[in-house]
């Protein structure tokens, strides 16, 4: 039976941007199958009493500065957005709407966030237009991304996905699970690894 790593993830985390590439890295060097499972991280946060690093001033500059200097060991592009905390909430159901593990799906997830955090430019994914742009950068059509993100089902689905989550004690993103065995944070990966190969 192949191991399963599932990661548990928002486009408003800049954690999860820098976990995006290592998951996969992760999954390949221990044959593990990759499930990405959106969530609502304001509604994680809120439910679990957590509170955004930014919060804690000095902590929120400590926090700019250090996603960067991992971004540059790590070999991956990042800039800071100046939307953050965007509503991501639209990329989340769109995401979701175009179905666990198809092409559509992958393409959108990484412009989404790429636009949000590896961009010169970050954009704001809360704006109807920037979604218009992303989704015709994966050759998808915007009507359709925009029917996706409004959609009941997938309103629902988001909802259920963050509820599971805060069932099984995730309380910030990005989160691992392996089996019944949670990691957080981008740097936990390689724990995550030895138990998928246990």
């Amino acid at each position: 039976m192949t191991a399963r790593l599932e990661f548990f993830f928002d486009y408003v985390s800049p954690s999860s941007w820098l976990a995006y590439e290592l998951a996969a890295k992760t999954a390949r060097e221990t044959g593990a199958e990759l499930v990405y499972r959106p969530v609502f991280l304001g509604g994680i946060m809120q439910a679990t009493g957590n509170r955004p690093p930014g919060m804690v001033p000095a902590k929120g500059v400590y926090m700019a500065h250090d996603y960067t200097r991992i971004a540059t060991h790590l070999g991956i592009p990042f800039h800071m957005n100046p939307a953050f905390p965007f509503n991501s909430r639209s990329a989340l159901r769109a995401t979701i709407g175009l179905g666990d593990g198809t092409p559509e799906q992958a393409a959108f997830r990484t412009a989404c966030f790429t636009a949000a955090w590896g961009e010169a430019e970050p954009k704001n994914l809360g704006e109807p237009d920037v979604m218009t742009d992303i989704a015709r950068r994966c050759g998808l059509d915007p009507e359709h991304i925009a029917e996706l993100a409004a959609a009941d089902e997938n309103k629902a689905k988001l909802r259920a996905n963050t509820d599971k989550a805060i069932a099984r004690g995730m309380f910030g993103a990005p989160t691992f699970f392996v089996g019944d065995e949670m990691f957080f944070g981008h740097d936990r990966l390689d724990y995550a690894a030895r138990a998928l190969t246990a």
